[in-house]
């Protein structure tokens, strides 16, 4: 792993760097991942995004974010929804 890559705050998930903060490096792309079940967890954001990352040839995912956000009303009528909420993550992907 990358020098500048270990001084910051975050983890290793299946194989890639995890971090909240803003990491040095070239942006690849902002990707971002929904999982439209409120009964999902974490784990299962994480696997998608680690996909995707691999996907692009990346190795970190930079301004992590995550949580569950509330499906809007019209959502939940024209569009495939299984619960209420969905579970959501994003970041940039690191070269």
């Amino acid at each position: 792993m990358d020098g500048n890559i270990a001084k910051e705050k975050g983890y290793v998930f299946q194989g890639i760097f995890f971090s909240e903060q803003e990491i040095p490096g070239r942006i690849i792309e902002h990707i971002k991942v929904e999982i439209s079940r409120q009964n999902s967890n974490l784990i299962e954001i994480k696997n998608k995004m680690v996909e995707k990352v691999k996907e692009l040839g990346g190795k970190s995912i930079s301004n992590f974010k995550y949580g569950q956000r509330k499906h809007k009303a019209w959502e939940l009528v024209f569009t495939f929804k299984w619960d209420t909420e969905s579970w959501y993550g994003e970041g940039d992907v690191i070269e």
